[in-house]
């Protein structure tokens, strides 16, 4: 019997540009860890974000994807993120994207 673990990581604070790099690091690590059990991240404390977050957290997402692994929110995304993901389009143009982010929960 194969024992599927979840891997968690914790996301908070600011997630912008001068920043970010500690938050890719946590989340390449996470997707490195050895099985297939989910990664799922927890950005509920992130006061601050700008793109560069959104955008690490998509190719994430597409990393797990292209390794059959799952990468999910521990909840939906927050007035904070969601205004970002809004300004950019980034619910609009994928329902599938819009399902990650904000998990059948109404936009903001």
């Amino acid at each position: 019997m194969s024992d599927i673990k979840q891997v968690s990581v914790l996301l908070s604070g600011e997630m912008t540009v001068a920043g970010i790099g500690a938050a890719h690091a946590e989340l390449a690590a996470a997707l490195r860890e050895p099985g297939r059990g989910p990664v799922v991240v927890d950005i509920g404390g992130v006061t601050e974000a700008d793109l560069t977050f959104i955008q690490l957290l998509e190719a994430a997402r597409r990393s797990a994807a292209e390794a059959d692994r799952d990468l999910t929110l521990a909840q939906p995304a927050g007035p904070v993120v969601q205004e970002i993901l809004q300004r950019g389009g980034f619910l609009d143009a994928d329902p599938g994207r819009a399902t990650f982010w904000l998990q059948g929960a109404t936009n903001r």
